[in-house]
C-alpha cells in the first residue's frame, strides 16, 4: 500500500466512486447504518454547491470518500430538529471506506479536511449523524470534537444519534 493521498474527487474517477459506493453499501454490517443514496443524489456527486466531495487515494485507487453537505434546503429537517434556524449549518456525511482499508483513520483524515473547508466557507455549525449502534462512526465523530445532542428519527425512518460542533 502506498501513502494515502487526500484530495477532491475528479469527474474522471466517477466509475471508481460509484464502485466504491456500491461495494461499501453492499457489505454493510447493518443496512440501517447508511441512509442510501437516491438517484437524484447520485447525480449531485460532483456538484460542490450541494456537497463538496473529498477522496482518499492509494496510488490511483479511490479507497474512501467524504461529503460536506452545504445546501441549506437539504439540511432543513436537521436545522429545525436542532433549533438552529438563522444559522449557516453543514453536515459531513457520505463517509465510505472500502472494507480492506478500514481501521486506518481514513474517515478521520477526510473529515478533518471537511471541517477546515466548512470553517473557510463560513459555516456556523457542523453536524453529523450516525445510527446508535454504529460504534466506529460514533468514535470518529467524537474524536473530531463533535458533541452528542440527541437521538431522533430522521428522513422518515432512520434512527440517528445527532452530533454538533460550533465552528
Amino acid at each position: 500500500m502506498n501513502k494515502l493521498v487526500f484530495k477532491k474527487i475528479q469527474k474522471k474517477d466517477e466509475e471508481q466512486l460509484l464502485n466504491l459506493i456500491k461495494t461499501v453499501l453492499d457489505n454493510l454490517e447493518n443496512p440501517q447504518f447508511f441512509i442510501s443514496y437516491e438517484d437524484w443524489e447520485l447525480k449531485q456527486l460532483f456538484n460542490e454547491d450541494y456537497a463538496p466531495l473529498l477522496g482518499a487515494y492509494d496510488g490511483e485507487k479511490l479507497v474512501g470518500m467524504s461529503q460536506l453537505y452545504v445546501r441549506q434546503d437539504f439540511l432543513e429537517e436537521y436545522i429545525k430538529i436542532l433549533g438552529l434556524e438563522g444559522y449557516k449549518v453543514c453536515e459531513f456525511g457520505g463517509n465510505l471506506v472500502l472494507p480492506e482499508y478500514r481501521g486506518q483513520g481514513i474517515v478521520y483524515e477526510l473529515v478533518k479536511r471537511q471541517i477546515k473547508l466548512a470553517r473557510d466557507i463560513g459555516f456556523d455549525y457542523l453536524l453529523s449523524m450516525c445510527h446508535p449502534d454504529n460504534l466506529a462512526s460514533k468514535k470518529t465523530i467524537m474524536k473530531l470534537g463533535l458533541k452528542y445532542v440527541k437521538t431522533e428519527t430522521v428522513n422518515g425512518n432512520y434512527l440517528r444519534d445527532i452530533f454538533l460542533m460550533k465552528l
